[in-house]
């Protein structure tokens, strides 16, 4: 039960010395499952006109619960829509400090979470010594978390890790040599539906090809009827675009003479989907084809996986302002599907689609597997890790990964085009 306060328990009320007995057999028993820790205190009070006693046990996990302090650095789209406010709900979490490079976001904030320490420079939240750990949702990913790791702090950095190999592998010394945690933010991990499939799909009898698709809007359609997003409209222009301009250094480390336009969808929004299919298919031997058009909005790229199996993987930006990505496994006797729901709307669950072959029939059903929320989920992942000092599944190795697989993506459509 929870009370007013919020403290969660076990209220047990008696009204006799049988009753007494059996309520102290209860407690007994639930204790023997780890539930509860101890019998908090005994309160008197009046039950229909009788005097009673009311048994108060609470869960094990709360007593021990504390609190990781944190520091947000980057005030944006993403940490207003999702991040800031999950945290805030989180009992598990206690902001301490933002940073962002707008006073007006700061402020706006800064008030509405009751943070009292808001920092323009985000080398001054990284030296707090209250902060324990920094979520990082700016665009500087690499000079930020070398320096969180070099403060001590650990680290969930919002995907992807980075922009280069050179980079992912910068951020992994610094990491390791400070002793360190890293968790990279690729939430699609934490999907109940995704896992649910991904144990499916693994155990897939005559696996042929995969499929997977992120064509839509990247958001900027739908989102400003779901949210109501505030800008830096405080900050001067040329301050934007020298914080672009390192960004797009990055890039340009992997494009060379090419534009940096062709390999910033494939980053930004192909991320996600390489994670996903890395997580659930392993590592492609080879980057078969790849295609780039339209500016860097269109991409398509053929992954050898061996033994007979291939993948289409495929990243586009549009005007549609319905979400579309998916995941999909085909096998000689099935087919099983994972519709990914638009992440900007809360509890939304993930679809399964699965159809096969069963005993002469065609069987077709849906699984939504819960309405938990996977960027929710990567939360309390980390709080766990951090507090029981163990590697997160999404660690600094598997964001340098899906960096070099990013990576091999394009230079496998740059070698193709300089030979034409």
């Amino acid at each position: 039960k929870n009370d007013s306060v919020g403290t969660s328990g076990i209220y047990v009320t008696y009204r006799s010395e049988v009753g007494k007995a059996i309520s102290w057999l209860f407690i007994k028993f639930c204790a023997t499952f780890d539930t509860i820790c101890a019998v908090d205190e005994i309160i008197f009070k009046r039950l229909h006109g009788r005097w009673s006693k009311t048994i108060t046990a609470v869960r094990k996990d709360e007593k021990k619960m504390r609190k990781l302090k944190v520091g947000v650095i980057g005030c944006g789209q993403v940490a207003q829509i999702v991040w800031l406010p999950y945290i805030h709900e989180l009992d598990e979490y206690d902001i301490v400090a933002i940073s962002d490079i707008s006073l007006k976001l700061l402020d706006y904030y800064g008030n509405l979470y009751g943070v009292k320490k808001c920092y323009r420079d985000w080398h001054e939240l990284i030296n707090d010594k209250e902060v324990e750990a920094v979520i990082v949702l700016n665009s500087n990913h690499t000079e930020v978390c070398i320096e969180a790791a070099k403060a001590g702090k650990h680290i969930l950095v919002e995907k992807p890790l980075c922009e280069n190999i050179r980079q992912a592998e910068e951020i992994e010394k610094a990491v390791t040599e400070n002793n360190v945690l890293l968790m990279v933010g690729e939430m699609k991990r934490y999907d109940s539906g995704y896992k649910y499939a991904r144990n499916l799909i693994q155990n897939m009898k005559g696996l042929r090809m995969i499929r997977s698709r992120d064509v839509c809007d990247g958001l900027a359609a739908s989102q400003p009827e779901i949210y109501e997003s505030r800008r830096r409209t405080d900050v001067e222009q040329s301050v934007k675009e020298k914080i672009n301009q390192n960004f797009n250094q990055g890039l340009k480390e992997v494009t060379g003479e090419l534009s940096e336009n062709l390999y910033f969808r494939l980053l930004l929004a192909g991320v996600h989907d390489i994670d996903i299919l890395r997580a659930a298919f392993g590592e492609p031997e080879k980057v078969s084809y790849s295609d780039i058009w339209d500016d860097g909005n269109m991409l398509m790229a053929e992954l050898d996986y061996g033994n007979h199996v291939k993948a289409i993987f495929e990243v586009g930006y549009t005007n549609q302002k319905w979400f579309d990505e998916e995941l999909t496994a085909y096998g000689l006797d099935q087919t099983i599907t994972v519709k990914f729901p638009h992440p900007y709307i809360r509890n939304c669950p993930t679809i399964i689609k699965i159809i096969e072959n069963k005993d002469g029939r065609i069987e077709e059903r849906e699984v939504s597997v819960a309405f938990d929320e996977a960027f929710r989920n990567e939360l309390l992942h980390f709080y766990q890790c951090v507090i029981e000092n163990k590697q997160p599944e999404t660690n600094i190795e598997e964001g340098k990964k899906d960096i070099r697989l990013l990576n091999d993506i394009f230079q496998c459509y740059a070698r193709r085009i300089n030979k034409c």
